[in-house]
């Protein structure tokens, strides 16, 4: 439980905002992605006070897997903008970062 007190905190910022933006505001729109939100961070909330104690870490603390995932991820989504170029390049680190993810997983 003790994981999920910072993303419940988030969860009731978040639920303060949009309470106060359906009050200052009639744009349906934003009225109904905020609440979103808030769902979206207790549903993570409920996630992260069902996982196991870090203590007992199977990968290790430092990943290179993740920053290349997380860059991958940013380039397919600019080549929406900037082209196919962009996201043939963050298809190919997506690959990569699969790649060092298994390899630190399985060694």
């Amino acid at each position: 439980m003790r994981n999920a007190v910072p993303v419940l905190a988030w969860a009731a910022l978040l639920g303060a905002l949009a309470t106060m933006l359906a009050l200052w505001t009639g744009d349906l729109v934003a009225v109904a992605l905020l609440p979103g939100a808030v769902l979206v961070a207790l549903v993570v909330a409920l996630g992260a006070a069902r996982a196991r104690d870090p203590g007992e870490r199977w990968v290790p603390e430092a990943s290179a897997s993740g920053v290349l995932g997380a860059c991958a991820l940013a380039l397919l989504a600019l080549g929406a903008v900037a082209g196919l170029w962009a996201a043939l390049i963050g298809a190919g680190v997506l690959v990569l970062a699969l790649i060092a993810a298994v390899r630190e997983r399985w060694g």
